[in-house]
């Protein structure tokens, strides 16, 4: 069984991007925790759509994961497939005073960006360690700002498999909160919408995760 289905997941991306009895302490900040069976970084929202379907059909369990930071793992791992939307699939796209942006993505970068656009209001999350996914999940918030402030839409992949465009409102945002998990929702890329603003203003107001501490 466990040869057949990896075989099925290196069909639906690339060979590099699938590790077997990966330890997961080497994707997470707190560096403890042990083995997934699987450990898959997809490249594209084609490729989580397809792989999600294959656990699904193979009645094999799957998580989530982004850049694995503040999540404590047990010594003795997880079963089934862990897979990480992170680094492989990230990326950051301006259209005028909008940034597109893919899950994997963190929110450093994204930060950056909108302060290298000369664009403002994005600036509280400069200090965020996380993905833009899991901020989105979580409507994380720093500093007096949350991505509630920001978010325009969000594109998700939904239970039953169909990838879908979401209004910002339709994620029922709350503090540290959203419907994301609820309705079994994966977070593909979101649009934030922000301002111009000026250059060195946005700088100054702008935290890094060296100058946060949690």
């Amino acid at each position: 069984m466990k040869k057949e289905f990896y075989d099925a997941l290196i069909q639906l991306t690339e060979e590099k991007n699938v590790l077997t009895d990966e330890p997961l302490k080497n994707h997470v900040t707190f560096r403890v925790g042990g083995a997934a069976d699987y450990f898959v970084s997809p490249e594209s929202a084609e490729e989580v759509q397809k792989i999600i379907l294959l656990c699904k059909e193979a009645g094999m369990p799957y998580y989530i994961l982004g850049n694995g930071s503040n999540l404590l793992v047990a010594d003795d791992g997880m079963d089934g497939i862990v897979l990480q939307i992170y680094k492989n699939y990230s990326g950051i796209e301006v259209r005028g005073n909008e940034l597109i942006v893919k899950a994997g993505t963190l929110l450093s970068s994204t930060s950056r960006a909108a302060l290298n656009e000369e664009l403002t209001g994005f600036e509280f999350a400069g200090g965020i360690p996380g993905t833009f996914g899991g901020a989105v999940v979580m409507n994380a918030g720093a500093y007096g700002g949350e991505m509630v402030q920001v978010l325009k839409e969000v594109t998700v992949l939904t239970k039953e498999g169909e990838i879908k465009i979401l209004k910002a409102e339709e994620l029922e945002l709350g503090y540290r909160t959203s419907n994301v998990l609820k309705n079994e929702y994966v977070v593909l890329e979101g649009v934030i919408a922000l301002k111009k603003g000026n250059k060195e203003e946005i700088k100054a107001k702008t935290p890094t995760i060296e100058t946060v501490s949690y």
